[in-house]
């Protein structure tokens, strides 16, 4: 465990001391996303995440990042509304991602010049789905035998849209960590061992990504799975970001929980911690000068959009 905390200390150290690590250079000329409802934009899905930001609004509103332009109408699918270069869908597999074209559709953009850097943040619902009960049983190592496919099928036409083009790649936190999925566990609506069972295909899941990392130089890793697990291990209860404390076991609208009401999503601050990542990301990998945010900031943020009252908890949490 302290292995892990010690490892995390230097990643923090070194994106501490950018002049040591990488001179950065200019931001983006453009961002594009493939992905699911973490990185759709938030303000489209009442009544939860509509209260709270995504990683995408954050840096397009605080960072004036170009990630297309912004639509309200309805463009079809796989568009739909929101930014144009950002291509995630809300409730998207890795199958959904693929057969919808997020991937084409970003590879076009990027093939025009009009995208340089990407973001890839998928296959969580992958995992989610299969442990629904009411699903026909589908082997777990299959599950993440076939989402290692898809992104690596998805990461691949990315590359091959233009040589210039940088991709950053997530990984995909454990299920456990999901309040949703704990009250679903202690519910007895969730199979202990299928969900032992798909926790284990996901670790290995996220090994596959880092492996696209080590061998593709155009791609960089944000490993938000890492960081989710030691904050788990470390704070398992409550965390502070800039001074104000959060619960990241039970749900809620309000500034004081992690994962909204839904018990899927976070709130602002939790996706301003994925902006944070993706903005270090992007320049310990490729020197992109993006300004980064601070905890204050990201909670400053948080505050101007907090509800007036606390949303009643949809999720109660399990003793």
């Amino acid at each position: 465990m302290w292995a892990l905390v010690r490892s995390l200390s230097m990643n923090v150290a070194v994106a501490a001391m950018p002049g040591l690590v990488r001179k950065a250079t200019s931001v983006p000329l453009g961002i594009g996303t493939v992905g699911d409802s973490y990185t759709d934009e938030y303000r489209f899905y009442e009544p939860d995440r509509a209260t709270a930001l995504s990683w995408v609004e954050i840096l397009a509103l605080t960072r004036s990042l170009n990630f297309g332009r912004f639509a309200l109408d309805d463009l079809g699918a796989p568009r739909h509304r929101g930014f144009a270069y950002n291509w995630a869908q809300s409730g998207a597999t890795s199958d959904d991602a693929l057969n919808a074209g997020q991937h084409t559709g970003l590879a076009e953009q990027i093939g025009d010049g009009l995208v340089d850097l990407a973001f890839v943040f998928l296959g969580g619902n992958d995992f989610i789905e299969a442990t629904d009960a009411d699903r026909p049983w589908i082997d777990a190592a299959e599950v993440g035998r076939r989402a290692s496919a898809n992104l690596n099928t998805i990461v691949s036409t990315l590359l091959d849209a233009s040589p210039s083009v940088r991709v950053i790649l997530a990984t995909v936190p454990g299920l456990r960590g999901l309040p949703e999925i704990r009250h679903d566990l202690a519910a007895g609506t969730i199979d202990p061992q299928r969900l032992d069972a798909l926790s284990v295909a996901l670790r290995r899941f996220n090994a596959s990504l880092r492996a696209i990392v080590r061998r593709e130089p155009r791609v960089g890793l944000a490993d938000l799975e890492f960081e989710a697990r030691v904050a788990e291990a470390v704070l398992p209860r409550f965390v502070t970001v800039g001074g104000r404390r959060l619960d990241r076991l039970v749900p809620g609208n309000g500034i004081g929980h992690l994962f909204l009401a839904d018990g899927r999503h976070i709130g602002t601050i939790g996706q301003g911690l994925i902006a944070q990542r993706f903005v270090r990301s992007a320049f310990v990998h490729f020197g992109f000068g993006i300004p980064p945010l601070t905890h204050r900031e990201i909670v400053s943020l948080a505050d101007s959009l907090a509800p007036t009252a606390e949303t009643d908890l949809v999720i109660a949490h399990p003793e």
